[in-house]
């Protein structure tokens, strides 16, 4: 994956639009550790982080007790990678209720594992370089919703167009940052620049399906920084958001975005 993808149309303008739970097991969609599901026209809450932000240790704990839970509920993990449809028709047959609460304690376990802020946190220093990247194609990819670069870690509200796929967008995100990060002496310096694997390869996406859903979210962002010091961190709250939900109140913080993250 070298280079975005051209649109197939450009929307006059951004618009949301909720999609229904039962929907999103009727499109295409890949897998590797997360479930990764994809709507033309729906608003992704995005997650992505460094390669050091979450410890093995515990890494390994979610993997083994998701496994472990997959398996109860009469699911081979093994299905996901050898054969994805036995996988998600077996899925699809536990209860939505059993499912959903599930998929909401991992995400709550890996957000509440994020902001213990392990690992080096360079984005602490480097978090205009991200905020750059990510409003870059705004407007000619995608359409990028309220962000929030953390020390070590990034949450963003996305909507790629039509044609372009959201993991082109955040290869190129990554792709540009990890480069412009290389550039300063300081953050060159450190054992997870040279080590050459900046960010963990996979990111977590979740299909916002509703309004009610997308005011939580950007609730959620805006509050995520609250107990960090003023210059650590990047925020910004998109007005084209505003007419499907209220906006939390919380400062913003604007980019200049003067290069193409190719």
């Amino acid at each position: 994956m070298k280079k975005l993808s051209l649109p197939k149309s450009i929307p006059a303008r951004p618009t949301f639009r909720g999609v229904d739970v039962e929907e999103l097991w009727l499109v295409p969609g890949y897998r590797r550790n997360l479930p990764h599901l994809r709507v033309e026209g729906a608003t992704y809450f995005v997650t992505f982080r460094l390669a050091d932000s979450i410890p093995e240790s515990v890494a390994k704990q979610w993997h083994e007790e998701r496994d472990f839970w997959l398996r109860v509920h009469g699911v081979d993990p093994a299905w996901a990678e050898f054969d994805p449809k036995r996988w998600s028709d077996a899925y699809q047959a536990i209860s939505i209720g059993e499912r959903r609460a599930f998929e909401r304690e991992q995400q709550r376990q890996f957000l509440v594992e994020l902001d213990k802020c392990h690992g080096s946190c360079l984005l602490a220093q480097a978090h205009g370089i991200v905020a750059q990247a990510l409003e870059f194609f705004h407007g000619q990819r995608v359409w990028v919703g309220d962000y929030v670069v953390m020390p070590n870690h990034v949450h963003v509200l996305a909507q790629p167009f039509p044609g372009v796929q959201l993991e082109e967008w955040l290869y190129s995100v990554k792709r540009f940052t990890s480069t412009e990060m290389g550039k300063d002496a300081g953050l060159n310096a450190h054992a997870l620049m040279r080590q050459g694997h900046l960010w963990q390869t996979e990111s977590f996406d979740r299909i916002l399906r509703g309004v009610e859903e997308l005011a939580r979210t950007r609730r959620y962002i805006a509050n995520n920084p609250e107990k960090l010091r003023p210059g650590t961190f990047a925020l910004k709250q998109a007005d084209w958001l505003d007419e499907y939900a209220p906006p939390a109140g919380s400062s913003t913080f604007q980019c200049r975005v003067e290069e193409q993250p190719a």
